[in-house]
């Protein structure tokens, strides 16, 4: 099985706007992004569909997502166990009742 290429995209400009126009030298896929609250992507040229593009910019990396297993020791013992208790004491089917108006 052939491995995907790899292309690696670079900020080419950033517009009055803040939206971004990124730019791949090998097979120039170019693209308009705007980030949340109002995050946009805008293809102005395909370039290459079948490559894995990413980028970066101060630190941040953009590419395609990998899955990885949660890791148990991300919480504390403590704060893992308050949580388990939480949610055995929880019964989905049997909410509480409301409080009557008059009491």
């Amino acid at each position: 099985m052939k491995e995907q290429q790899k292309h690696e995209m670079v900020l080419e400009i950033t517009h009055p706007t803040g939206a971004e126009e990124w730019y791949c030298p090998t097979c120039g896929r170019r693209l308009l992004l705007s980030w949340p609250p109002a995050y946009k992507k805008i293809i102005l040229d395909a370039g290459n569909e079948l490559a894995s593009h990413s980028g970066g910019k101060g630190g941040l990396r953009v590419g395609q997502i990998q899955k990885t297993e949660a890791d148990d020791s991300a919480l504390p013992s403590q704060i893992r166990s308050s949580i388990e208790k939480i949610l055995r004491d929880l019964h989905f089917d049997d909410p509480p009742s409301e409080a009557s108006p008059d009491s």
